[in-house]
């Protein structure tokens, strides 16, 4: 095991908005995060709204939004601690509040927020697993959706943001099926920009991920869809 990846793990444990806890107890289920439902009150200490990035990676959206939108709670969630360090390193030194980061797997998320306590949802280049037919690995999915909605308010928006074009092209149609409706689709986002695009969309999908950087110096395009949940639609 690398020293740099022991470095960033015991500086994770000094950050005060990134929380690590025992993920086995969930697993087994046996038990559900002591903070679920307490985001607001234990954390950030306010009744803002609150927006989930899945699969942060490094965390540059997470950051890069709570900068944008000092009146919005974000957290990061990762299953990998030493991934999301960068920004959770960055948003301690730069004393950002609304900035949280959390440990844990995706599919486990409804242990670790209560019924509507998340606004928002942000998936931005997962592994998009196009052999996964159950969709029990592809974040996107409507069998994710079930999760989301669990945790979500009724009425939630979910952006996804991805270089590959199969899983853009499944995902639209995945949620259409599933009763979202869909308010932005774009196969191309930077091939938008300019007056077809308003200033605060542009900023919005102008935040650069390290993997989104590497794929446009490759000539990659860049997908994003936006849709929202429509109460009372395909719920289980």
């Amino acid at each position: 095991m690398g020293k740099d990846k022991l470095r960033k793990w015991e500086e994770n444990k000094a950050f005060p908005h990134v929380f690590e806890p025992p993920l086995l107890p969930v697993i087994r289920g046996h038990e559900e995060y002591a903070g679920k439902g307490l985001w607001r009150r234990d954390v950030f200490r306010n009744d803002r709204p609150i927006v989930l990035e899945l699969g942060c990676g490094k965390g540059e959206y997470t950051v890069g939004l709570a900068r944008r939108y000092p009146g919005v709670n974000f957290i990061g969630v990762d299953v990998k601690g030493h991934r999301f360090h960068k920004g959770a390193r960055e948003s301690h030194l730069a004393g950002l509040s609304n900035v949280a980061f959390l440990r844990t797997r995706v599919e486990f998320i409804e242990a670790f927020f209560g019924p509507g306590e998340i606004d928002e949802l942000w998936i931005t280049f997962c592994d998009p697993f196009p052999l996964d037919r159950s969709g029990h690995r592809r974040m996107t999915s409507p069998w994710y959706l079930d999760k989301y909605r669990k945790i979500c308010k009724p009425d939630f928006l979910i952006h996804l943001k991805h270089d590959n074009a199969d899983l853009f092209s499944r995902t639209r149609k995945e949620w259409e099926e599933s009763g979202l409706e869909i308010l932005m689709a774009s196969d191309d986002i930077y091939g938008l920009f300019g007056d077809e695009v308003d200033e605060s969309t542009r900023d919005l999908l102008g935040i650069r991920t390290f993997y989104e950087t590497m794929w446009l110096e490759e000539g990659r395009k860049i997908t994003y869809l936006r849709a929202r949940n429509q109460p009372g639609s395909c719920e289980t």
